[in-house]
């Protein structure tokens, strides 16, 4: 979402003046200003109105209701009633309300089903945000509360937003009017990421913070939730190291499923004796802590290619198939052992799997 328009851009799309020139003056008299800078309907309304003014040397923001008088000839004229204060006259200048995708301010729950725009102001050399919401009935402002060097609307997710103080970088919930991350960060690509395409959430922000408070683990950069689902497992990547491990959060404490050791890995299926992990393109794959405790550990080196899991009817105990060197055999996942020979072109050449396949590693 970009701030910066063309001023051509703004005068066709976004202001919207009054056809009653008596308007200004009506609206001078009843806030003392000195100019009308614009009228806006904010969202369809034709009985209420927007109005930035200036009064003295400032401006501010006002709700301004009509009503309609007949005169004795018949004809119709509206005139300003009420006149509401909503932005003290404290700015220099007020910027143009542009809106905000609603998919995003709809993950807020208390702006559901509102239009949300947000505005830009300067004071002493730096820039806050105001948020106007509503719909067709009302419309409500809140006043910027914090002041920042830059904003990134570029990167905006949900109601979270990039912004610049003091030469460093954090991430700001402008609806919430608080700091997500402060701004310890040296740029906007250092800032803390999830994989969630919808941003951060008090879950994941809770996740993260907690680890990275853990004086004795590495600190991450990036944070992938298993789907949300509210299990507290999540894919954790080193911000040093730039290695992937998984990890269970439990509120008091972080249970460390897989080490932070590989590019890139999988979540453990419903259920799952293992899970793959990759290195250097290539897979390896390393047991379950819920299923196997202080056991769990890597089994299988990461030195395959491809690999597909099968499920025989006879005794329902998953096997696993792997390629190495552009052929396929079998591997015992439990043990790593090699369990064919590697001279099938595909999986389904593969001969059945008449090996024992245990489930549990011997005491």
């Amino acid at each position: 979402m970009k701030l910066l328009l063309t001023h051509a851009f703004l005068l066709l799309s976004i202001l919207t003046y009054a056809q009653e020139p008596h308007w200004d003056a009506q609206l001078l008299e009843k806030t003392k200003g000195k100019k009308v800078i614009c009228w806006e309907a904010p969202y369809s309304n034709t009985t209420t109105w927007t109005a930035i003014v200036k009064v003295k040397k400032k401006v501010g923001l006002y709700l301004v209701s009509m009503t309609e008088d007949i005169n004795e000839e018949g004809n119709v004229s509206t005139n300003v009633d009420d006149v509401n204060e909503q932005i003290e006259p404290k700015y220099k200048e007020i910027g143009v309300f542009i809106s905000v995708n609603k998919e995003e301010s709809d993950r807020v729950d208390y702006l559901q089903g509102f239009e949300v725009k947000v505005a830009e102001v300067p004071s002493k050399k730096k820039t806050g945000i105001i948020i106007q919401y509503g719909d067709s009935y009302d419309v409500y402002y809140m006043d910027a509360k914090d002041f920042f060097q830059a904003i990134d609307w570029e990167q905006n997710k949900g109601t979270h937003v990039p912004v610049l103080n003091n030469e460093k970088w954090g991430i700001y919930d402008w609806y919430h009017q608080k700091y997500v991350f402060n701004c310890d960060y040296a740029s906007v690509e250092a800032l803390p990421k999830t994989t969630d395409p919808y941003g951060f959430n008090e879950y994941s922000i809770e996740i993260f913070k907690a680890f990275n408070d853990d004086s004795e683990r590495d600190n991450i950069d990036i944070i992938d939730l298993d789907g949300n689902n509210g299990d507290g497992l999540f894919k954790a990547r080193s911000a040093k190291t730039h290695k992937w491990g998984l990890y269970q959060y439990l509120g008091d404490r972080i249970v460390e499923a897989i080490p932070m050791k590989y590019d890139s890995l999988h979540h453990f299926q419903w259920n799952g004796n293992y899970t793959a992990v990759f290195n250097d393109g290539k897979v390896g794959f390393y047991l379950s802590y819920w299923s196997y405790d202080e056991d769990a550990r890597q089994t299988v080196p990461c030195i395959y290619e491809d690999y597909k899991r099968y499920t025989t009817e006879e005794d329902q105990i998953p096997r696993l198939a792997v390629k190495k060197e552009g052929k396929w055999g079998w591997v015992d996942w439990l043990t790593g052992e090699e369990k064919s020979e590697f001279t099938y072109e595909t999986p389904t050449d593969l001969p059945y799997p008449w090996y024992e396949q245990k489930l549990w590693l011997e005491e």
